[in-house]
């Protein structure tokens, strides 16, 4: 097995990719963002703020740390990408590479820019293949849908650890006694981000209060996703989606109370549903968030609040979710897996 130092420099090298693919001037950074135009459905808008925000370039000593010593050794590592969100990318193979000096990753194969372009920085340090083969004792991590993920897990042999990352989605939780001006841009920026197709994107916000206030918070988050939608294009959709995208907004309309949000929209009732990922946003009023949340805790990645009081009452509760500051939801730290839930950690295939 490698020391730590070795598996460290493994990860910096591949950081030091990315920071050079970060800058717009770069050539390598010019060609990725025209590459990503044609893979990943986003605005040109979209992709930089994605680039400059959320790529995880910048990380201190102590998030290394963790990511290393957080991530078990193998003889050889395997790592399968998806498409929903293309800056995870440079997390899963950082994994993969304190895993394992023997990479290989498959890509995917609607968005293979970002692991492409890390590959053509760093000759040498992971392989990339089009099928992933396993043998016992290697570890396998991967990203996807859960059926993707159940069709991967009946094709590994016996004897490998897969460490499977399937759907999930982010929820906001609000004191409402305590919300501010700037709240409602940081919930809208972290919800536009990859036109929320990430498990980081919020779906949900909870606000801690009576139903006038969650309808204050309701306009504030539909006002400035408006903005948004100006500052931050969506990328273009087909005309199926355009249709679904309209069904979507008429049911939602009929059900609850609507407010517009530009190319999405934010409805609010005293019901907990999940709205789909299209820029939109379901608020509720509660007076116990925790429990509202209770029957999504599986599928919950991350959770936002805005005291650090309700921070640390609901990591208690759900200690499988990244618990963090309105607006942080779309960077979290590089200290291991975004995704901290159950079965996330490894499984033995027997």
């Amino acid at each position: 097995m490698a020391d730590t130092a070795e598996r460290r420099a493994r990860v910096e090298r591949l950081l030091e990719a990315a920071r050079v693919l970060e800058r717009a001037e770069s050539t390598a950074g010019r060609r990725l963002r025209a590459r990503l135009l044609e893979t990943t459905g986003l605005s040109s808008a979209g992709i930089e703020l994605a680039l400059t925000h959320a790529l995880e370039t910048r990380v201190a000593d102590p998030e290394l740390d963790a990511l290393i010593s957080c991530t078990p050794e193998a003889p050889r590592a395997h790592v399968l990408l998806s498409s929903n969100v293309f800056v995870a990318a440079l997390r899963a193979i950082a994994i993969g590479l304190a895993s394992s000096a023997h990479l290989q990753v498959r890509a995917s194969r609607r968005d293979p820019a970002l692991a492409e372009a890390l590959h053509a920085l760093t000759p040498g340090s992971f392989e990339l293949t089009n099928e992933l083969s396993p043998a016992p004792g290697e570890r396998v991590w991967a990203y996807g849908t859960d059926a993707t993920l159940s069709q991967l897990q009946a094709t590994l042999p016996r004897g490998v650890w897969l460490h499977a990352h399937g759907a999930g989605f982010a929820a906001v939780v609000v004191d409402a006694s305590e919300w501010d001006s700037h709240d409602a841009r940081a919930i809208a920026l972290d919800t536009a981000l990859f036109d929320q197709q990430g498990c980081l994107s919020p779906r949900v916000v909870c606000v801690q209060g009576n139903p006038d206030q969650a309808r204050i918070v309701a306009s504030a988050l539909a006002t400035e996703l408006q903005t948004l939608a100006q500052e931050l294009p969506p990328g273009e959709k087909s005309a199926a989606q355009q249709a679904e995208a309209r069904r979507n907004r008429d049911a939602a309309a009929y059900a609850f109370e609507l407010f517009d949000a530009g190319e999405g929209w934010v409805s609010c009732s005293s019901e907990l549903v999940i709205p789909p990922s299209e820029r939109n946003l379901h608020v509720i009023d509660t007076t116990d968030a925790a429990a509202a949340l209770a029957p999504f805790a599986a599928h919950l990645t991350c959770i936002a609040a805005n005291t650090l009081a309700l921070r640390d009452a609901l990591q208690r509760r759900f200690v499988g979710a990244r618990l963090v500051a309105l607006g942080d939801q779309q960077r979290p730290p590089l200290d291991g897996p975004v995704d901290r839930r159950r079965g996330t950690q490894g499984e033995l295939l027997t």
